[in-house]
C-alpha cells in the first residue's frame, strides 16, 4: 500500500475507530468503576482533595460536587460499610453531573473491567504520550474489515445475475459494504453523532 493512502486510511479509520466508539452510550467509560472519572475521584477522596475532579463538571455544579464530597468525606469516618456506601453515593453524584454535562442519560454506575479495548488504548496512548502504535492497529483492522466487505461483495456481484438467491445474496452483502463505508466517510466529515 502507498503512503499516501495508508496516511489517508490512518486518518479515516482512528476518525471513525473513536467517533464510533464514543458514539455509543453502552461503550461510555466515565461511568465504570475503573474509568477515568472514578479512579480519579477515588484518589481525590483518598487525599480530601477535590480540586483534581472539578474538570469533570461544569462550573455551574461545583458547588453541588463539593458539598457532596464534604458529606462523603463525613461519612466516610464513621465505618468501613458506611465508607462503601458514601463512596458509591459519591461516584454516582460526579458521574451523574458528567454525563449530563456530556449531554448523555446516567445509566448507573457499571463495574470494573468493562470498557471497550479502544478506549483502553485511547487512554494508554495519552498516558504514554504516544498514539501511532494505537493508530497502526486501527489501521489494520479497518483495512481487514474493508478489504473482507469488498472481495465478498465483489464475489457475489459476479454471480448476482446467476438467479435470484444469489442475486439477493449480492444486495445483502452489497448493503451491509455500502453502509460500513458510508458510516466511516459520515464520521471523517463530522456527520456522525458525538458522545
Amino acid at each position: 500500500m502507498t503512503m499516501p493512502l495508508r496516511k489517508h486510511l490512518l486518518a479515516i479509520a482512528t476518525t471513525s475507530a473513536l467517533a464510533l466508539s464514543l458514539a455509543t452510550p453502552a461503550l461510555a467509560h466515565c461511568d465504570a468503576m475503573d474509568g477515568p472519572v472514578i479512579t480519579e475521584a477515588q484518589k481525590a477522596l483518598d487525599s480530601g482533595d477535590i480540586s483534581p475532579l472539578l474538570k469533570w463538571v461544569p462550573a455551574k455544579d461545583e458547588t453541588a460536587l463539593a458539598e457532596s464530597f464534604d458529606k462523603t468525606l463525613a461519612v466516610r469516618k464513621l465505618s468501613d460499610d458506611a465508607q462503601e456506601l458514601a463512596d458509591q453515593q459519591f461516584f454516582a453524584t460526579l458521574v451523574e453531573i458528567h454525563r449530563a454535562y456530556e449531554g448523555a442519560p446516567f445509566t448507573g454506575i457499571k463495574p470494573a473491567g468493562e470498557i471497550d479495548p479502544a478506549i483502553q488504548a485511547a487512554d494508554r496512548a495519552l498516558d504514554e504520550g504516544e498514539i501511532d502504535g494505537f493508530l497502526s492497529r486501527v489501521v489494520d483492522k479497518f483495512e481487514q474489515q474493508a478489504r473482507s466487505a469488498f472481495e465478498a461483495t465483489l464475489a457475489a456481484k459476479q454471480l448476482a445475475d446467476e438467479s435470484p438467491e444469489q442475486g439477493r445474496e449480492f444486495v445483502d452483502h452489497y448493503v451491509q459494504y455500502v453502509h460500513y463505508l458510508e458510516e466511516v466517510h459520515n464520521v471523517v466529515a463530522g456527520n456522525a453523532s458525538a458522545h
